[in-house]
């Protein structure tokens, strides 16, 4: 029996500048806070790198550069496991400075650096493991 499942498609940016990487805080569906990066749903006719740079504005209110074409991806079960989540994050840097925050889906943007990142991203696991391969890939491109 072939059993088909629906899919949904993600991109976001993971943003850093000198020691530090921003993150966002929403709520999950229980109502607890939980840290991650800008990232929304893609629309038609958007490649990755352009649904990220669009949900990273929206949500952050920064434009940024990708510094690093790969994505890293990630994904997850969504809707009680009736779908999944492919999630592409891409490598930035801001190019402009004033943090806007999307009211209503974002609930703080806070720099952290690369150190106290990990302690942040704890309640979503795949947040660590993107930010750990963003981490080594960092260390290439500087």
């Amino acid at each position: 029996m072939d059993y088909m499942i629906n899919k949904e498609k993600s991109c976001g940016c993971v943003i850093v500048k000198e020691d530090k990487v921003l993150l966002i805080s929403s709520k999950d569906d229980d109502g607890k806070v939980f840290y991650g990066f800008p990232k929304g749903h893609q629309e038609q006719n958007e490649d990755n790198i352009k649904t990220a740079l669009r949900e990273t504005k929206e949500e952050v209110g920064l434009d940024v550069r990708i510094i690093d074409k790969i994505p890293i991806k990630t994904g997850h079960f969504v809707h009680n496991g009736t779908a999944w989540k492919d999630i592409y994050f891409f490598l930035a840097k801001p190019v402009s400075s004033r943090i806007k925050r999307q009211e209503g889906e974002v609930e703080e943007v806070i720099w952290v650096t690369f150190g106290e990142a990990e302690e942040y991203l704890n309640k979503m696991g795949y947040y660590k493991d993107v930010w750990r391969e963003a981490f080594a890939r960092l260390k290439n491109i500087r």
